[in-house]
């Protein structure tokens, strides 16, 4: 009987542990498959308009100093996206040609010299969803503001949001038609004087690229929501430019434009916060 006894006690302890082999087993493969699967994610990034840090909004007074601006539109190409991993590996959005913009509706007759009746949509839009990135940390990221060079000098070409429908574009720079890069219209005043407001950045020379650090890393994968935003001063882009004596800024106004432009690489963006 004992013998017995000891012989069903060996194959319950044997069976435990069989079981526990198994749980073991499948514990570590489920850990394994977390690791492996966590691949392509995505993240949000907000473009978060604001004025010398207040909320921006169109048909609203702010004040700068002795001046006070009034908007009744803002346009902006963001374009060729890249994310810096952990590893100082740059990771490039393919098509990321995004248009940010608040604006009223726009009338497009005339536009490109073209006989139209068609009317852009008032819109507003901060958030661009960038999709399929590599799982990873992320410490930085960067932006052109415009559109380069190869698409800026032909139009018929496509990638991303690139359109001529949009109102985005300018016959009057060159001989060819080309993007606007940025646009901020509306109205000025400092005192009794009033002007209308037109400072827009456009050209290959004035193409920028914007490079921003993020406060702390960014977890991108399939299993972690993650979001990024970026405050954007449209106050900064005005920074050093007497609106007052040049009201309107384009190609005619070439020094005027490339200080614009400088503020947009340099001032107008700074990173809100990175989770």
């Amino acid at each position: 009987m004992a013998w017995k006894n000891t012989k069903i006690k060996m194959k319950k302890f044997l069976t435990i542990l069989s079981l526990a082999t198994i749980l073991f087993t499948s514990c570590s493969k489920d850990d394994d498959l977390i690791a492996t699967t966590d691949g392509a994610g995505q993240t949000t990034l907000t473009f978060d308009a604001t004025f010398n840090g207040s909320d921006f909004a169109l048909n609203k007074d702010f004040a700068l100093g002795t001046k006070t601006f009034n908007f009744n539109k803002f346009r902006y190409w963001v374009s060729n996206l890249i994310l810096v991993n952990a590893a100082g590996e740059e990771v490039k959005v393919q098509g990321s040609y995004y248009l940010i913009e608040e604006t009223g509706a726009i009338n497009l007759v005339g536009v490109n010299n073209e006989v139209s009746t068609t009317i852009y949509p008032a819109t507003k839009r901060e958030d661009v969803s960038l999709k399929e990135i590599p799982a990873g940390d992320y410490k930085a990221i960067k932006f052109g503001v415009g559109v380069d060079q190869k698409y800026n000098d032909n139009l018929s070409l496509q990638s991303g949001e690139l359109s001529q429908l949009n109102g985005m574009t300018n016959v009057s720079w060159m001989w060819l038609t080309s993007y606007i890069f940025t646009s901020a219209t509306g109205t000025v005043k400092e005192g009794s004087t009033s002007k209308s407001l037109k400072v827009e950045t456009g050209l290959n020379a004035n193409y920028k690229t914007v490079s921003l650090n993020f406060p702390q890393a960014v977890k991108i994968g399939s299993s972690k929501s993650s979001s990024i935003i970026l405050n954007v001063d449209v106050a900064k882009a005005f920074d050093g430019i007497d609106v007052i004596a040049t009201p309107t800024v384009g190609a005619s106004q070439a020094s005027v434009m490339t200080a614009v432009a400088n503020n947009y690489a340099t001032k107008v963006f700074t990173v809100k916060s990175a989770n």
